[in-house]
């Protein structure tokens, strides 16, 4: 049977985004290799990432767009900018219409970028590796970055959210006490990451709820 995240996998690839390869590789991740770490880490995946990780090996680099509805700027993450592929950069504030509710991100999704690729290195140093930060072991997995914010896994309540670089950076207190403090909801859950970014999904900026297709 095929599960969610092979499918928003196999989506994605029709698209070709970027440089994506001519053949999805299929993840070598095990259910044993998820619960090793989570025992080295002391908590467990959300499922919808567990699942994410033993489906495919996402590519590098991967840059994707998604998209975000909003009745005024304050409504769109990364404070109203929007992305045009057609001229691959984002628009200066002149050049947004004023009745444009939709905008475009782009997303580089560094933090899960080969993360499944298991052949040289186990998971656990995959994600302490591409995580950066340093904050995976307490539960805050590194996914990627948009417009200035990084974006993170939140393992304990499954959300995804994003925190300001100058926030994250500047700050006296530890990597996760910014998160925490400094946190913005942008996903509910890592499935509705995968909508947004992987099918197209518009989610509305203000509620992180994902607008119905049509």
């Amino acid at each position: 049977m095929e599960h969610f995240s092979e499918y928003c996998f196999q989506t994605l690839a029709k698209e070709r985004p970027f440089d994506w390869p001519g053949q999805l590789e299929k993840s070598p991740v095990t259910d044993a290799d998820i619960q090793a770490v989570e025992a080295a880490w002391g908590y467990r995946f959300p499922e919808e990432f567990r699942e994410f990780l033993m489906s495919y090996i996402l590519p590098s680099p991967t840059w994707v767009y998604g998209k975000f509805y909003g009745e005024s700027f304050d409504d769109w993450p990364g404070g109203g900018t929007t992305y045009s592929p057609e001229l691959k950069r984002y628009l200066q504030w002149d050049e947004i219409p004023d009745d444009q509710e939709i905008c475009v991100l782009e997303f580089n999704l560094s933090g899960l970028e080969e993360m499944a690729d298991i052949r040289g290195h186990s998971l656990q140093e995959n994600i302490e590796r591409l995580s950066w930060t340093g904050t995976a072991p307490s539960g805050y997995i590194l996914l990627g970055e948009f417009t200035g914010n990084y974006v993170f896994l939140e393992c304990e309540t499954g959300r995804v959210v994003c925190v300001d670089h100058d926030c994250y950076t500047m700050s006296h207190q530890s990597e996760v006490e910014n998160i925490r403090e400094y946190q913005s909801l942008l996903f509910k859950n890592f499935y509705d990451l995968l909508k947004c970014l992987f099918l197209g999904i518009v989610c509305d900026g203000a509620t992180s709820e994902l607008m119905p297709v049509e």
